[in-house]
């Protein structure tokens, strides 16, 4: 299956729902507030994403960044029957390509993936805090 990674404007809630919808930070995002969802996409700054030859979303990466110092990676998702193709890895290469050696990708990993991004290559620190929001949907 060939796969085509690329930075791109203009994804819909939809398709970014049912993406995300598939994989396992699905449960974490607000799928059923679609207007939730497309202010996500349209105050996030670097969208990349992964579609097979049909041009179907199986992978994306959302992210925030100032282009010279850091990048959040706020979501990476893979839809659970693409896992196991390195699209996470090279949703996240794609990333690292376009904000160039300066620029730091930081991630607060759900639990149970801490090992996924390790393997991406991603240093591990415990000094990571967070301010949890108090509305879900």
């Amino acid at each position: 299956m060939s796969i085509i990674c690329a930075q791109e404007t203009g994804l819909t809630a939809e398709e970014y729902i049912a993406c995300v919808g598939q994989s396992k930070l699905g449960p974490a995002r607000p799928l059923g507030n679609t207007e939730r969802v497309q202010a996500m996409l349209d105050n996030s700054n670097l969208v990349i994403t992964a579609r097979d030859e049909t041009g179907r979303l199986i992978g994306l990466s959302r992210s925030i960044t100032d282009w010279n110092w850091n990048c959040y990676c706020a979501d990476m998702a893979v839809v659970e029957a693409s896992q196991g193709q390195s699209i996470g890895k090279t949703l996240m290469d794609k990333a690292a390509e376009i904000l160039g050696p300066g620029v730091s990708i930081i991630v607060l990993a759900l639990p149970g993936a801490e090992g996924f991004y390790s393997k991406l290559g991603l240093t591990h620190t415990d000094a990571g805090f967070y301010r949890d929001r108090t509305h879900r949907t």
